[in-house]
């Protein structure tokens, strides 16, 4: 989930945010986007929660996002926890436990206080605190921390992944990608996979043909790299930061 959408948030008091945004309905935020919020689950450890936020009727959105939330609102495996559960599980009966090292594990849809939520593993760092976003690590408390050249080199390895197992997942978006580090090296996993399952395209060609699908995401990617390299800092220049 992109912490930074570029549509405008709502006021976080009309969405049950503490002032601060720091909480959300009582519990610890680990990310906010335009539609859902991820907050720390209170009853199980090592894991989140993730609840969709009621649309801001003052902000206007393109024509494509009103159909989608109708049609969901129609078909509930369309809602946005329902699709990223069947796209997680999609993967796994494929892939098996070779999903966690790349992708945050979905474990089910639950009923809480506050609304039903999806429960996902929580990714950590070393610490056991939340793993930053790639945005984060570009634009966030957390700038800094990698160069770009470090950033861009799991950039191409996650990029790989995706290549040698065919998962079509074309939202390389850096909200949607925490980074997490191994032996000294940053890794990517990503926390939304829904978009393997649910696209922008109205026939879904690039999920089904290899050929398309690797050159789609290797556009991702490339572009990725591109906005990496445009706002990280230089390898050269990092003691300035």
């Amino acid at each position: 989930m992109a912490p930074a959408p570029a549509t405008p948030l709502p006021p976080a008091s009309a969405q049950g945010f503490s002032d601060d945004g720091g909480l959300w309905h009582g519990m610890p935020v680990v990310a906010r986007g335009a539609h859902r919020v991820c907050v720390l689950d209170p009853v199980v450890h090592g894991h989140c929660l993730k609840y969709p936020l009621p649309v801001d009727p003052a902000v206007r959105r393109p024509l494509r996002h009103r159909l989608r939330e109708a049609w969901a609102r129609l078909v509930p495996r369309r809602q946005t926890n329902a699709l990223e559960l069947r796209a997680w599980r999609h993967l796994h009966a494929r892939l098996g436990d070779r999903l966690d090292d790349r992708v945050a594990r979905c474990v089910d849809l639950v009923a809480t206080p506050a609304g039903q939520a999806l429960r996902c593993a929580l990714v950590v760092d070393a610490g056991g605190t939340p793993a930053p976003s790639l945005y984060d690590l570009l634009f966030g408390a957390s700038r800094g921390r990698y160069h770009a050249d470090a950033l861009c080199d799991a950039v191409t390895r996650f990029e790989t992944w995706l290549h040698v197992h065919a998962v079509p997942l074309f939202d390389l978006n850096s909200g949607n990608l925490v980074v997490v580090e191994c032996a000294g090296i940053p890794e990517l996993v990503c926390v939304d996979v829904k978009s393997v399952l649910g696209g922008k395209e109205i026939v879904p060609v690039s999920r089904w043909s290899r050929g398309l699908m690797q050159r789609k995401i290797t556009r991702r990617a490339d572009r990725l790299r591109a906005r990496i390299r445009a706002h990280a800092p230089l390898a050269a220049t990092q003691g300035a930061h």
